[in-house]
């Protein structure tokens, strides 16, 4: 899950532009942003439009009484939005993806450069002070376990409830392990 929402929230820092809104207790929150990402990143395992019309009224309830994190929802700025939030942010996305998905179950992830590096932000955060650190270079565990998830794994694989325990997920590990061993 943790993996999920680090992907989620680097996915979603692009700001908005003019579009479709969701209307929520008299708010108009534009969708533009949410579809736009969605699109390039889960390209075809969701339907864009109504993965974001399911999750941005979840955002909302969420985060209705804090009007900065408000603004920041109608301004798009899912990252600063949600940053602290991860568990959440990761629930709501497994949900709406669930909601909207398609039957492309060949779909891959698309992870951006800008995505790539908060990801492996978050992931070296997790690490140092790890038996990882000590046994092997994180920049290239992170990095390794970054371009594989976007190769060897479909959306739908990542998705699934407990994917950092299927047998696929855990053999990524070991190879990554392995090719990123200390001298």
């Amino acid at each position: 899950m943790l993996l999920f929402s680090c992907i989620c929230l680097t996915a979603y820092g692009q700001k908005n532009s003019s579009g479709d809104t969701v209307i929520i207790d008299e708010v108009k929150i534009p969708i533009a942003a949410c579809v736009e990402a969605n699109s390039k990143i889960l390209g075809n395992s969701v339907e864009p439009v109504a993965f974001c019309k399911c999750l941005i009224p979840k955002f909302y309830q969420y985060f209705k009484n804090d009007p900065e994190k408000l603004n920041l929802l109608k301004g798009g700025n899912w990252y600063k939005l949600a940053k602290d939030k991860q568990e959440i942010v990761g629930k709501y996305f497994q949900d709406c993806m669930t909601q909207s998905a398609t039957n492309d179950s060949t779909a891959k992830l698309t992870i951006t450069p800008r995505m790539a590096v908060g990801m492996k932000t978050k992931m070296k955060e997790d690490l140092i002070g790890s038996d990882i650190e000590k046994t092997n270079d994180i920049d290239k565990y992170c990095d390794c376990i970054i371009d594989t998830l976007q190769v060897e794994f479909t959306i739908k694989e990542i998705m699934q409830e407990n994917f950092n325990q299927t047998d696929k997920y855990q053999r990524m590990l070991e190879k990554c392990l392995t090719l990123t061993k200390k001298k």
